[in-house]
């Protein structure tokens, strides 16, 4: 069961409880009306910062076309062919909750791989640059602050990582062996995409009039 639909049932008994089943839906529809705006800012908020990344030479030029009121067209084109592709879980599955569990374990499963990288580069600019000015430092001399507090947050999000394949026992998800398949072959997709296409990279990516540089 999603959150929205925990909230949902929440308000409903309490409404009834109070003899006001008549707010359900107006709660209804303001629940509504902010999962669409929440949705809303997870279209256009990452793609827009992908839309950076590839003016400074990191994806191919039909990612980075915009239209005339500067909306990042072509990232949205192959998003949104790529929720296409993912929304046949909800087809093939058992259930819809099967589907929507795997899609977010996807997710939370690329967040923890994208925290991983973080405290390991934390690590590793600490230990190449240990000298180079910084607005903020971690306590404990040039390196040791770093390690313990890098390494701690490598490690809860490795055990998180770990926990993320294993399927949940509230939700019937069909057979454990093809759940964790899914997901396992939707990490290596999605973690491997952006390594493809940074080793397929070309200067002519990038755009002449953005502000950030390619580096070959």
């Amino acid at each position: 069961i999603t959150l929205t639909q925990s909230l949902l049932i929440a308000f409903d008994n309490l409404f009834a409880y109070f003899h006001a089943s008549w707010l359900g839906p107006i709660m209804a529809f303001c629940l509504a009306f902010g999962v669409l705006a929440q949705v809303v800012a997870w279209v256009g908020g990452p793609s827009k910062g992908l839309l950076q990344v590839g003016c400074a030479g990191y994806l191919p030029r039909f990612m980075q076309s915009t239209n005339r009121n500067g909306v990042q067209v072509g990232i949205l084109i192959v998003q949104g062919c790529i929720v296409t592709l993912l929304s046949v879980l909800f087809v093939v599955l058992p259930s819809v909750q099967t589907a929507y569990q795997i899609i977010s374990q996807l997710t939370i499963i690329l967040y923890l791989i994208m925290y991983l990288l973080m405290f390991a580069a934390g690590i590793y600019l600490r230990l190449r640059e240990p000298d180079t000015p910084r607005a903020f430092r971690i306590p404990g001399g040039k390196t040791f602050g770093m390690w313990i507090i890098g390494g701690l947050g490598m490690l809860g999000s490795l055990v998180a990582l770990v926990f993320s394949f294993i399927p949940p026992g509230q939700i019937p998800v069909g057979s454990p062996a093809v759940y964790v398949g899914i997901l396992i072959v939707g990490t290596l997709v999605f973690a491997g995409i952006p390594l493809l296409i940074y080793s397929m990279r070309k200067p002519s990516w990038a755009d002449p009039d953005a502000k950030a540089s390619f580096e070959p």
